[in-house]
């Protein structure tokens, strides 16, 4: 019998702590999707936004309705410029259950990077009428400054060249630029042929 147990008691220990290193208490969780996201726009604010990118396809991936994780896919979709992703996952996002300003933002910029320029300035525009000093939580150097740079260059290339220049007004009170005078079609101290170049050049 001696010789039984001595040969046994080894397994026997072995299996003990196998059990321990199974339970619960001695495995890692999983991080949640809330955690996951909240890593993700640290990440962002790092401006890692390839990093940050993964986190919050992670933060889907575990929870297919979280609007967090879309609407951070849709700044590092923005950011890495593919802005086809971005206007997808804004409007996800909004989809989930997003009703802030910062999705409607961030599809402006899509937009108009997609060179969609009636969306752009509708959602610019909206954004503004719904807080004229908007500015990004997690990028406070995204704010309503480019929303307006994002309307003038919208109305731009829509030929709305009286709305794009009051939109530069509003971004730079101090401009001269006169459709009717040549003289003032000076930007940077180079002289243009047109105002349409005058102009684009202020923007």
């Amino acid at each position: 019998m001696k010789i039984y147990y001595r040969h046994i008691f080894p397994f026997i220990s072995l299996l003990i702590v196998s059990l321990f290193y199974s339970c619960s208490i001695f495995t890692e969780s999983k991080p949640t999707a809330e955690e996951l996201a909240n890593t993700g726009w640290t990440l962002f604010k790092d401006h890692k936004y390839e990093s940050a990118l993964n986190k919050f396809l992670d933060a889907i991936y575990n929870e297919p309705d979280n609007e967090v994780g879309y609407h951070g896919c849709g700044w590092c979709y923005l950011l890495l410029n593919e802005p086809t992703n971005a206007i997808e996952n804004f409007n996800n996002a909004i989809a989930k259950g997003n009703t802030t300003d910062d999705p409607i933002a961030g599809l402006a910029a899509a937009h108009l990077a997609g060179e969609e320029y009636p969306q752009a300035i509708h959602k610019a525009k909206d954004v503004l009428q719904n807080n004229p000093n908007y500015y990004f939580e997690y990028e406070p150097m995204i704010d309503y400054q480019d929303l307006r740079l994002i309307l003038a260059m919208a109305y731009f290339h829509e030929g709305q060249l009286a709305n794009a220049q009051e939109q530069v007004n509003f971004l730079d009170p101090s401009n001269n630029l006169n459709p009717d005078d040549p003289d003032t079609w000076v930007v940077n101290d180079i002289k243009h042929p047109s105002y349409a170049e005058a102009l684009m050049a202020l923007i």
